[in-house]
């Protein structure tokens, strides 16, 4: 990077000065404003411009297109979210009257282990993407489960072998997508992940990048040694030529094409979008967790620099920064978020998702329904793809308003089970949880977590904890902010207790 020059009292200073908090860089002459987010959801794309202050000055945000061309198949198309994205970021830069000269990087937080596959030359992806959501590995991930592979991969991995791999997604686009197996073969493709993507074309195919954070989710990545974990992919078949080069999670990405904004501007963070919330929440230190609710729901947890492996749980690097890598422990309920969105759309018993709130506290309790949110399968720690959901106690007394309840019910029951898994192989209880997301505005679900979890519930003003966590990041790397200064970037507007009397919990 190019070193900073500042006046300060008549006197010129090389090297980087922090006069009122500003950065000037060489040759511009002048302030640089804010650092630029690019958030790129399950579901859509959103970019962000934040202040000195930490405060959101701008955002925009657009839905992208989901492809389900069968019911265990979730794709998108990696071009529309690369146009989608570009887009996005010109327009939260106009909102904002700001131009390339007034940021002082890039972070960028992302969906995980979605597969992307793409022409070296052309730039162009061979298929579309297979989404994290995705199930159509699942007969294989059996398979390997009960062979010697199973505990072999949860052991270096992290993970317990599940469709979300995106090795396993490689796997099979290279036996059923004869271009994609050529092309790999031949080191004419390439594989990433969203962030991969996405600095692959900012960079202007200058970047083959991926974060720890993201690297770790792939179910490609040796925890140990923090290699690509290429016995595991020789198994596959997989040449591990096509994996990225790893870079620390706020890091040197390079610089985006001067035509995309006007000029350069660096990349100076990508991380995971569940990691960003951990790092936001100020969970930075060891025994401290976060629960993040949107499409589906994952909680993490801070285990510091040691590596442990835990049944029931998955271990991930949460990020690295400045040579050192700090682990969480993680487990995640694939439809909860996405339970509501279903009683809207599929049942269309409320027009908007916020409506659920009121129509389940409309009634005391559920009048003894239940609903197994298992749309697309079971996450942790049951690790069941093939199960699937329903609905039990209904009798003629049961309403809209008892099913309503019993989806919100459901969630927290999902979240539960992960903390009971943690406590079984810890030994300790998670007691202190903060939560973001959308559907943690829902103040009967956060209440709900706090009695079924039996612990304190505390939520950010803004729950876009996710993008600040890349803009934090970003700022680090470019010295935007110092990590003194992140202590002042979230504020908490309400916190929950249990209320719960523990033999209704536990019954």
């Amino acid at each position: 990077m190019q070193q900073c020059i500042a006046l300060c009292q008549g006197e010129r200073r090389t090297g980087q000065y922090w006069g009122r908090g500003y950065i000037f860089q060489k040759g511009e002459g002048k302030v640089k404003k804010y650092i630029m987010v690019i958030d790129e959801g399950t579901t859509g794309t959103r970019a962000l411009l934040f202040d000195r202050d930490f405060h959101i000055v701008s955002q925009s945000y657009v839905e992208f297109t989901q492809y389900t061309p069968s019911e265990d198949k979730v794709e998108h198309d990696a071009m529309e979210i690369w146009e989608k994205t570009v887009d996005m970021c010109r327009k939260a830069m106009e909102q904002a009257g700001a131009q390339a000269e007034d940021i002082a990087g890039i972070g960028i937080t992302n969906q995980r282990a979605t597969a992307v596959i793409w022409d070296k030359e052309t730039g162009e992806p061979l298929c579309r993407a297979i989404v994290w959501q995705d199930m159509r590995t699942a007969d294989r991930c059996a398979e390997i489960n009960e062979s010697e592979w199973g505990a072999k991969c949860k052991q270096a991995t992290g993970w317990t072998v599940a469709p979300v791999y995106s090795s396993l997604m490689i796997e099979w686009l290279m036996k059923n997508n004869e271009e994609v197996n050529r092309k790999l073969r031949d080191g004419s493709a390439m594989f990433g992940t969203i962030d991969t993507w996405l600095v692959w074309k900012l960079t202007g195919g200058k970047r083959h990048t991926i974060s720890y954070s993201n690297a770790s989710v792939t179910g490609s990545l040796n925890l140990s040694d923090c290699t690509w974990y290429k016995e595991f992919l020789d198994y596959l078949d997989i040449p591990v030529e096509i994996y990225p080069e790893l870079v620390e999670d706020s890091g040197d990405y390079g610089e985006t094409v001067p035509e995309l904004f006007g000029r350069s501007i660096p990349i100076a963070a990508c991380i995971a979008d569940q990691h960003a919330a951990l790092f936001a929440q100020g969970c930075r230190e060891n025994g401290m967790a976060k629960l993040t609710n949107g499409t589906g729901s994952f909680l993490d947890l801070n285990i510091g620099e040691n590596c442990v492996v835990l049944e029931g749980s998955d271990t991930v690097i949460a990020w690295k920064i400045g040579g050192k890598i700090c682990y969480a422990v993680e487990g995640y309920a694939a439809v909860t978020g996405s339970a509501v969105q279903w009683f809207r759309d599929g049942m269309k018993l409320i027009k908007k998702s916020s409506e659920i709130e009121a129509l389940a506290e409309s009634v005391s309790d559920t009048n003894g329904v239940y609903f197994v949110p298992a749309l697309t399968g079971l996450g942790a720690p049951y690790w069941d793809p093939f199960a699937r959901g329903m609905i039990i106690g209904i009798t003629r007394g049961t309403t809209d308003a008892h099913v309503a309840r019993a989806v919100l019910t459901s969630i927290a029951f999902s979240i539960r089970d992960i903390t009971d898994a943690i406590e079984t192989h810890t030994g300790s209880p998670v007691k202190d949880v903060r939560i973001d997301g959308g559907a943690s505005e829902n103040n009967l679900l956060a209440q709900m977590f706090a009695d079924y979890l039996n612990c304190k519930i505390a939520r950010p003003a803004s729950v876009e904890a996710t993008s600040l966590g890349a803009a934090e990041l970003a700022g680090l790397g470019t010295g935007f902010w110092k990590m003194e200064d992140l202590d002042r970037a979230m504020t908490y507007d309400a916190e929950f207790v249990p209320k719960m009397p523990a033999g209704q919990r536990e019954k």
